[in-house]
């Protein structure tokens, strides 16, 4: 269920958790900028597309992915769980499923990772360099 008054508190919860990760102690402009592409990624391409490029293993290495993925992970496996957020192969695996399984849920979570990417971005503002 998605509760738009707890959405910018959740957002925070995510940025912060990230940040603990992070060998920085803002968010650096690579890391917005990564954040910024998650927004857009989940508004063009949807959820199931971005757990799956945080999941690649082909050639699409380089820097923008090696930029993007810290933080997509981190971001996208909070969404799922936020206590313990899985790897990126059960990130994948997870939306998969739920996508294939249970198509409301999925929507409803598409729908919450969107309201969310906004309030990340806001945040992800707020603590960079």
């Amino acid at each position: 269920m998605v509760q738009p008054e707890q959405m910018s508190l959740t957002a925070h919860q995510h940025i912060q958790k990230y940040l603990e990760t992070s060998p920085n102690p803002v968010i650096s402009k690579e890391e917005l900028n990564a954040i910024l592409r998650l927004s857009q990624h989940l508004r063009v391409f949807g959820l199931l597309s971005a757990a799956a490029y945080v999941n690649q293993t082909n050639a699409q290495g380089g820097i923008v992915r090696s930029r993007i993925l810290p933080v997509w992970k981190s971001l996208l496996g909070q969404l799922i769980n936020s206590e313990t957020p899985p790897s990126e192969e059960e990130l994948r695996e997870i939306i998969v499923q739920m996508a294939k399984e249970e198509p409301a849920k999925y929507m409803a979570t598409w729908r919450k990772s969107m309201i969310l990417s906004n309030h990340w971005n806001f945040w992800a503002r707020a603590y960079s360099a």
